[in-house]
């Protein structure tokens, strides 16, 4: 309910109230009737009066309001406020009218049968040209629609905002899990890498221990051969164990390593020297390392037994290297005897060929003042990279 006063008929109020109404329509001409065929709802209060009470509404507040024109005549200002309007609003507009000034207010209003609705008000003073206000203009703009709009528009936003925030929580909590597991996995892979390192290591020690049991130099051989590849898978799986990354090998590191196992194959009298050379930055993926390193084993190998027959000396050099920007290269190069007789049919072509393929890459072989074999595969962004 609000603070419409009924039965004043007859009241002081309202015979007043009607005798201004009457004065108006006599004497205001064309302005009232502009004023009452507004379609913005008005009211006119006389400040004159005991409790500025209204002695005018025009058509548009009787549609706004529900209260007909000569229930109006006589109420305080005030008297569609209720229960829920805005204590600091009404304050305002009350220093306002004591001080004679325009003042604009949001007020929530109470129709005729109780219905609410928001309201935008425009109060104007008029005075008598000698400073004494002798009424008010109160101008309403239902705002009602735009009002429910934003606070639609507000439960959305925090609606949406709790959404946002809940789902904020479960993605920091599956992050967290997904972290754990990532470092848990992190951790089985260097234990399984160490663990297969280990156990090719003890492999290739009881090839080796195999081998010298036999006194026929070419089982020998073989046993030795096989031993290397081991060693070599041993080697990949001791890098990656090691490596800030156990799904990546530093090339560098991974060559270098395998060139120093291998000097054990080569002649004890140094006539054979082996070198290892990369350029820095160039990472492979687990999945290339090891097939990477049996070629690198196999030809070495290779060389070491048919590139410098004795007397001959020379150089053996495996250098790893980007040549263009999405490939890198593998070049076994010596300055031997190059391709002659026996060698053609020893460089073990199908298990290079078959390594490199696993790996995609391409494999070239030249006998130029020795031989040089490149094998070219993609390259492998490093983890954590941009792009």
């Amino acid at each position: 309910m609000n603070e419409f006063q009924h039965d004043l008929a007859g009241t002081p109020e309202r015979t007043l109230a009607e005798r201004h109404v009457e004065a108006i329509r006599q004497h205001g001409g064309i302005f009232v009737d502009a004023v009452r065929l507004t379609r913005m709802p008005m009211l006119v209060t006389d400040a004159t009066l005991p409790g500025n009470p209204v002695i005018f509404a025009n058509q548009a507040f009787i549609s706004l309001s529900g209260y007909p024109l000569e229930e109006l005549l006589g109420q305080d200002p005030h008297f569609m406020n209720g229960r829920e309007t805005d204590p600091l609003a009404i304050q305002q507009y009350e220093a306002a009218i004591r001080a004679g000034r325009d003042t604009n207010l949001e007020l929530l209003q109470y129709r005729n049968d109780g219905t609410t609705f928001r309201a935008m008000l425009f109060a104007s003073p008029l005075d008598d040209g000698q400073g004494t206000v002798t009424n008010h203009f109160l101008s309403y703009l239902d705002i009602t629609r735009r009002f429910e709009a934003e606070e639609n528009l507000q439960a959305l936003t925090a609606e949406l905002e709790q959404r946002v925030a809940a789902r904020t929580r479960e993605l920091e909590t599956a992050n967290e899990r997904l972290t754990k597991l990532a470092a848990e996995r992190e951790m089985l892979l260097v234990e399984v890498n160490h663990r297969a390192k280990n156990t090719l290591s003890i492999a290739a020690a009881l090839l080796s221990l195999q081998g010298r049991r036999h006194a026929d130099p070419a089982v020998q051989a073989l046993f030795a051969e096989t031993q290397e590849r081991l060693n070599a898978m041993a080697q990949a799986h001791d890098l990656l164990s090691k490596s800030e990354s156990v799904q990546q090998v530093d090339v560098g590191s991974y060559v270098a390593d395998l060139c120093a196992a291998l000097e054990a194959i080569t002649p004890s009298d140094e006539r054979i020297r082996l070198d290892a050379k990369a350029e820095d930055g160039i990472f492979v993926s687990a999945d290339q390392a090891i097939p990477l390193g049996l070629a690198l084993t196999e030809l070495v190998t290779n060389a070491v037994k048919y590139a410098f027959p004795s007397p001959r000396s020379g150089t053996i050099l495996a250098q790893v290297r980007r040549p263009r920007p999405g490939r890198i290269e593998l070049v076994i190069q010596d300055n031997g005897v190059g391709m002659a007789g026996v060698r053609e049919g020893s460089l073990g072509y199908g298990l290079v060929r078959s390594l490199v393929q696993q790996i995609e890459g391409d494999i070239d072989i030249r006998s130029e003042a020795g031989v040089t074999v490149t094998i070219s595969f993609p390259d492998l962004p490093r983890e954590g990279a941009e792009g």
